[in-house]
């Protein structure tokens, strides 16, 4: 008896903490149910092929904000990429004049200003919003921020990727060596019917071949907004960098450079590692989108945006690569949280001559 009235009082201490929270529970169903007509498809080996698609998006979702109390609050949330996986886990610490988060959450390098619905296949992560192909994206990451109203900075988990292909598969021994987080900062001003964000983010990490270290730095800087007349939204954002895809999506085409010689990139945003000649060669991005939209009525939109990216090697003689996305949409209510978004659209990674127009509607329930 004794033993179980110790187990009882075990469990009302850690349940009380809990039962005190607000849990406020949510979902997000969505299935794309698209046709594809996709030149030199780069999932089947560079084919053409057309095809019907239906599938899971990758970001349908679950999850739950909790709030402890005033200054304690919390959120998780649950996807099914690659089956079930952690999008959020997050805890928020508000100390009065800002906050402490730690966790994982969306990075400071996000302006999420596109609709865009098409669900690649081949990658199945679920909306595009443009994210590789213009928008500002640096995915959900684990990090410690503070946050100051409008103003936010993070110390991120850094990413270390380079390529080299020749290189890796000739066998040599290559191996990297980080220091510090990738540090990572956005910045908001808000005015009665627009704002402005800001943004911007740095990460080092050492190559180590040949007895010595080899620095790949990485840093990103963008700018993006928002302006309301009347019903009509406009929206866009302008970012690049130098060897960006550590940090943000970005992707051009599907190539590995067979080697550096031949002065073309993986379309990654990635640094290239000359091992012959014992140097880093950085990628130059640019990327850019701007979306224009219309609110008909209440329940029914419409959107059309373009999103525009470029990569080059920083050496003489370097081949530009570069691809572009197209789309227009209608967001139609059919009750409260549900809805279906008709979309039409096109993805072209210009030097692969890869290329694919697709129709089709999305159809998602939130609860």
């Amino acid at each position: 008896m004794k033993k179980l009235m110790v187990a009882v009082a075990v469990l009302v201490f850690m349940a009380g903490p809990a039962m005190a929270a607000d849990w406020n529970f949510y979902g997000s169903a969505r299935v794309s149910t698209f046709y594809t007509d996709f030149e030199k498809n780069p999932f089947k080996g560079g084919i053409d092929s057309e095809e019907y698609e239906q599938n899971l998006h990758g970001n349908a979702r679950i999850g739950a904000n909790i709030t402890v109390n005033d200054e304690l609050t919390g959120r998780f949330e649950y996807g099914t990429l690659g089956g079930v996986n952690v999008r959020i886990l997050w805890g928020e610490w508000d100390f009065g004049p800002g906050s402490l988060g730690v966790g994982k959450h969306y990075t400071p390098l996000l302006f999420p200003y596109s609709n865009q619905v098409y669900n690649i296949a081949g990658f199945n992560k679920g909306d595009i919003n443009m994210s590789a192909f213009g928008m500002l994206y640096g995915s959900r990451k684990s990090m410690v921020r503070l946050k100051f109203g409008e103003f936010e900075i993070a110390a991120v988990e850094p990413k270390s990727v380079y390529t080299n292909q020749a290189a890796l598969q000739a066998g040599y021994g290559f191996s990297t060596e980080t220091k510090m987080p990738s540090i990572q900062a956005r910045h908001g001003i808000n005015g009665n019917n627009w704002h402005l964000r800001f943004a911007g983010g740095y990460q080092t990490f050492d190559i180590k071949a040949n007895n010595r270290d080899y620095a790949v730095d990485s840093w990103i800087l963008g700018i993006g907004g928002r302006l309301d007349v009347g019903a009509a939204y406009f929206k866009g954002n302008v970012w690049g960098g130098q060897n960006v895809g550590n940090m943000a999506d970005i992707l051009v085409n599907n190539k590995i450079a067979s080697a550096p010689a031949t002065l073309d990139g993986d379309g990654w945003g990635y640094a290239v590692f000359d091992f012959a000649n014992g140097k880093v060669i950085d990628k130059d991005a640019l990327a850019a989108l701007v979306i224009a939209g219309y609110k008909i009525r209440e329940g029914l939109y419409l959107e059309a945006g373009y999103g525009y990216v470029e990569t080059e090697l920083d050496t003489a003689g370097a081949v530009t690569d570069d691809a572009d996305t197209f789309y227009i949409q209608s967001t139609i209510f059919l009750a409260p949280g549900v809805f279906l978004t008709p979309e039409i659209g096109v993805i072209d990674l210009n030097q692969d001559n890869s290329k694919v127009n697709y129709y089709g509607i999305k159809w998602q329930i939130n609860f």
